[in-house]
């Protein structure tokens, strides 16, 4: 057996990681000095404003001063800028130096899932030192994407979730090669929730290793008590840590949902597609309608204190501010009535999900780094190198997933393709809609997953072709009959 970790395997990973780590730092610092409003976005003050709540008056709240709770952004990501300006003082550039420097995390914690998604496999261990040389490889498929270091310098949440959803990938491949122990269903769980308080994507995600685990429990009898034990222990760990919020929202807001994008994007963003696409209307139009249709259906009492408000302001799911006090109720009928538009049209629902889909398949994240990086928009040859990259790696990674699923027999390491495949296709199910336009963004977090995928996609070519040069030249050296 060949060793897994030996001293040039970590001088070669602690050198690549480290060299990540700088060139990203170096990068993000000069494009601060030289524009520092280069990478701003519509949503950079929806996390700021609660972390400098969070920083100055110890309070989850809008902003400084304000006594409305906050309930469209969940406390991951401005807890985090918090931290970071409590240290440092606070400024933006802190905070991308930061994100820079976990990023090397990220990056090693994707070589890591390599490896080890790797190492079962028959070409795992290429080069030597087990599945570490397609690890590496990950690493540096990951680095390739500029999408993935111009994140680090933009306040958003897509590198911190970066790092979250690599490290729940990687804490549920621990988990199904253990035996599905339930310490590291646990550790499983913790990594969930971690992500989901970062990025509420994940929220319903406990859901996928439950159904999983439930098939491994009905078709493996000699694993059903494993099975059980892990199941509970990554559903009860999820269900307790994030509850807690839930909670929260219910003594704070009068809902007891997670956060309220969840009913702004099935509201004033699928919602309003549908109906814009059954009746003939304008996106923006349909959402300026919708929200003078809910502020018009609900309590007339506080409506009326709305009368000089202009609504085409808060079209995008913003809380009026006669509502402000009333968070529950203005969410809660959004959501309500988003999915009784969403139940009555099941044909259009179902291209808005395949639309969503296709977005964050064919579009290029060059595009978006090119001005992040130069300020300018980018030469068609940069986009057309941008899509080959992108969809050339996709295409291995659905071809590495077939393999590895057909190739790994084992119940731990099959398992361990399945909860991570499972990741990737929820995340990309979970974002379907039109909030995910920008389909490049959305698709950042789950990189390091299709990267990952696209080396044992290589991997697997790389294997057939010598092959069959093997059985080329072995038929080239047997003696013809004379």
């Amino acid at each position: 057996m060949q060793p897994v970790w030996t001293r040039r395997t970590a001088v070669a990973v602690v050198a690549f990681v480290a060299a990540v780590v700088v060139v990203r730092v170096v990068l993000v610092v000069a494009i601060t000095a030289a524009d520092e409003h280069r990478a701003d976005s519509d949503d950079k003050s929806s996390y700021v404003d609660p972390a400098r709540a969070l920083l100055h008056d110890g309070d989850f709240d809008r902003d400084v001063g304000s006594s409305v709770p906050e309930f469209f952004r969940t406390p991951g990501y401005p807890a985090f800028m918090a931290t970071v300006w409590w240290v440092a003082g606070e400024g933006d550039t802190a905070i991308y130096v930061v994100q820079a420097v976990l990023s090397g995390l990220a990056v090693f914690l994707a070589i890591v899932l390599g490896r080890w998604l790797s190492a079962s496999l028959p070409w795992g261990g290429l080069g030597g030192g087990g599945g570490w040389p397609m690890g590496l490889a990950t690493g540096v498929l990951v680095v390739l994407d500029p999408a993935q270091t111009v994140v680090q310098g933009v306040v958003g949440t897509e590198a911190l979730a970066t790092l979250l959803t690599t490290l729940v990938a990687c804490a549920g491949v621990r988990f199904a090669r253990s035996g599905l122990d339930p310490r590291w269903g646990v550790a499983y769980g913790l990594a969930v929730a971690a992500a989901t308080y970062v990025r509420p994507t994940t929220f319903y995600f406990a859901a996928v290793p439950a159904l999983l685990l439930a098939i491994v429990a009905l078709r493996d009898p000699e694993r059903r008590q494993a099975a059980l034990r892990g199941g509970l222990a990554v559903v009860i760990t999820c269900v307790a840590l994030l509850g807690v919020w839930n909670v929260r929202n219910r003594a704070e807001v009068g809902s007891a949902r997670f956060s309220a994008v969840e009913s702004v994007n099935l509201y004033w963003y699928r919602a309003a597609d549908v109906v814009a696409e059954r009746d003939g209307l304008g996106f923006q139009e349909t959402r300026v309608a919708l929200t003078e249709d809910l502020n018009r259906e609900l309590d007339p009492e506080v409506d009326e204190r709305d009368e000089d408000v202009d609504l085409e302001d808060y079209a995008s799911g913003q809380i009026p501010p006669a509502w402000e006090d009333h968070q529950g109720v203005y969410y809660g009928r959004a959501q309500r009535d988003g999915l009784e538009v969403l139940r009555s049209e099941p044909v259009l629902v179902a291209r808005q999900v395949a639309d969503g889909v296709y977005s964050q398949l064919v579009q290029s994240g060059w595009v978006a780094a090119y001005g992040f990086l130069t300020g300018d928009d980018p030469p068609a040859p940069v986009r057309v190198a941008g899509l080959g990259f992108v969809w050339s790696v996709e295409a291995l990674a659905v071809l590495g997933m077939v393999t590895a699923l057909r190739r790994d027999r084992e119940p731990g390491p099959r398992l361990a393709h399945a909860l991570t495949i499972g990741l990737l296709a929820y995340m990309i199910l979970a974002s379907a809609g039109p909030e995910a336009a920008d389909g490049a963004r959305f698709r950042v977090p789950v990189w390091p997953i299709w990267c990952v995928y696209a080396v044992l996609g290589a991997g697997a070519v790389a294997a057939w072709w010598q092959q069959r040069c093997s059985r080329s030249t072995d038929e080239s050296r047997r003696p013809s009959a004379s």
